[in-house]
């Protein structure tokens, strides 16, 4: 099976990222990363957008734990510690699998370029762009989501700090069919997860990117098998997020919400 990852990079995604590379060694034959933190603007109006949408307070943390991440994965290479996961640059070769960067992965040049892996199986770990059809339809078996969440509940972005917010006891994993729109298509598979008082953001997308990994290698298992399961969603009881306001940030401290610490990061780095 010829398997084409598409991703945001982080932590969480790599993790999975990597497990797949690990189990399947020469069926991953491509990556494709997105450079854009949002769709359709460069770092800066990135940055100008999230402000005005969460307030600078959010957007503060986020750079904050963009920098521990990036810093620390420079520290580990200074001081030569071997990383429990790998950059997705250092993936490409240990594990000699192309690697591209997108700032938009509907475009045409990177259609094209999906298009020569020849894929069976399209994954989108953690994506942050819209896939439309080109994409959707190119492998020969589906292209698939995988999502930290119960779905249909916590469609859309940032799930984790929903769970928190709402003092959930529980969340979980989602993969899914892909379709025209975010979080909607019909599912694969889907794993719970528990949630702990004393979770954090960063530990409970710890929690849920390692279910996740083991996911997605039964999901590859699955679909080499044939027949793969599509369960309707039950769109009458969805719920979808954006961004966090600061009124969420607010409700969010308010439930002693936590976003985790460097020495947690630094735990799973």
């Amino acid at each position: 099976m010829r398997i084409v990852i598409l991703t945001y990079e982080s932590l969480y995604s790599n993790l999975m990222t990597e497990r797949l590379l690990k189990e399947f060694p020469g069926q991953v034959v491509g990556i494709v990363r997105s450079d854009r933190l949002v769709h359709g603007k460069d770092l800066p109006q990135a940055l100008l957008h999230l402000v005005h949408k969460t307030g600078l307070r959010f957007v503060g943390r986020k750079a904050i734990e963009l920098f521990q991440s990036r810093a620390t994965a420079i520290l580990f290479r200074l001081i030569g510690r071997e990383p429990k996961v790998h950059s997705l640059r250092d993936m490409r070769r240990i594990y000699n699998v192309p690697v591209i960067g997108s700032q938009d992965i509907n475009a045409s040049d990177t259609v094209e370029q999906v298009k020569t892996w020849q894929p069976d199986v399209i994954f989108s770990i953690y994506m942050n762009q819209l896939i439309k059809a080109d994409l959707i339809d190119l492998p020969t078996i589906g292209t698939f989501n995988i999502h930290p969440a119960l779905l249909p509940r916590h469609r859309g972005l940032f799930p984790y700090f929903w769970v928190i917010t709402n003092r959930e006891s529980e969340t979980g994993v989602t993969i899914h069919w892909v379709d025209k729109k975010f979080d909607t298509g019909d599912i694969l598979l889907q794993e719970r997860v528990d949630v702990s008082p004393k979770d954090t953001i960063t530990s409970l997308g710890y929690k849920c990117s390692v279910v996740g990994a083991s996911m997605l290698v039964k999901a590859v298992r699955v679909l080499a098998a044939g027949a793969p399961l599509r369960t309707p969603q039950d769109h009458s009881q969805a719920s979808y997020h954006s961004w966090p306001k600061p009124a969420d940030q607010r409700r969010f401290r308010q439930q002693k919400g936590r976003y985790g610490t460097i020495f947690e990061l630094w735990k799973y780095m």
